[in-house]
């Protein structure tokens, strides 16, 4: 009879300690699928959850608030994701918020995270649908990865190919650094930059200096009022010869006959060639008068009297 009372007292003892790893488990398998305390729900949709599984946590700051309910299509290329998540939570999340599948560490499971984006929006209610943003799948990574290796080879060649021009003494880049005479070039064009500079640095305290001529004419009242009246003038004369050229091209007068008449100008061509031979006649004629014995001496008396007056 007392063997039987403990094979009796054992099972008891099994028993209780069964049916409290149970319920210890049942506890916080509730605790982490949400089964006690007041919650809420929340949607949104993704063309791919990469992986999400129903179970999966629910993030928001980095702090586990919820977990995946269900993932259900509505479409052959939209997925709805539901979540279930704690109640006392809900005034932090607002209806401009945007979830986004990601992975708890490096290889861990994929999380879901709630970002919020203005404190100013309104709460949202059981039930909304908050917006989307899609995930970078694994394949994408390494589509990615690939792409920046293939750039690393061709900028890997394009140096390699750079560096043997230089080291063979092509390009420009190459005479930059191995010929001499390059390098003259360079120094004395440098040395010229350093000469102007030096000039322009001289041109500009004289400019500052209050005793040169140059401060004289840009601050002294006397000089700018020179200045000033030298080019009015200037500008009269410029408004005179307009007015004078405005006149010769309008035809009126002798000058614009003169230059644009051609009969005018041949017949002043002709009297001109006319004065030039009456001219020549006149001191042939003297010439003559002066070998006549009969007006030798009437020319000599008249030169005589002339003289005085020259």
């Amino acid at each position: 009879m007392k063997k039987k009372s403990g094979y009796i007292w054992k099972l008891g003892l099994f028993v209780i300690a069964a049916l409290t790893i149970f319920l210890v488990a049942v506890y916080f398998i509730g605790k982490s699928q949400n089964l006690f305390g007041d919650t809420f729900r929340l949607k949104a949709k993704f063309k791919n959850v990469s992986g999400l599984k129903n179970g999966n946590n629910v993030l928001l700051s980095g702090i586990t608030i919820g977990t995946i309910k269900g993932i259900s299509f509505i479409s052959d290329s939209t997925v709805v994701v539901e979540m279930i998540i704690r109640e006392e939570v809900h005034q932090y999340i607002k209806t401009d918020a945007w979830a986004s599948i990601g992975s708890d560490g490096l290889m861990g499971d994929k999380v879901l995270t709630i970002s919020p984006k203005n404190s100013l929006s309104q709460v949202v209610k059981d039930g909304d649908m908050i917006a989307s943003n899609e995930a970078v799948g694994m394949e994408d990574l390494i589509a990615g990865l690939k792409k920046s290796i293939d750039n690393a080879q061709i900028i890997t060649k394009e140096l390699s190919e750079f560096s043997y021009k230089i080291n063979n003494g092509k390009g420009a880049l190459s005479k930059v650094l191995t010929d001499e005479n390059f390098a003259k070039s360079i120094d004395v064009t440098l040395k010229n930059l350093k000469d102007s500079s030096n000039e322009f640095a001289v041109f500009t305290k004289k400019i500052n200096d209050k005793d040169g001529t140059l401060s004289k004419l840009m601050t002294d009242p006397y000089y700018a009022n020179s200045i000033k009246k030298t080019l009015s003038g200037f500008e009269n004369s410029v408004t005179d010869l307009n007015v004078f050229t405005k006149k010769l091209n309008s035809g009126k007068g002798i000058l614009p006959k003169l230059i644009s008449d051609e009969r005018m100008a041949n017949s002043l061509d002709s009297t001109l060639t006319n004065l030039q031979a009456g001219s020549e006649n006149l001191i042939e004629i003297e010439q003559a008068a002066k070998q006549n014995f009969l007006l030798r001496g009437y020319l000599q008396i008249l030169a005589k009297v002339s003289m005085p007056f020259r």
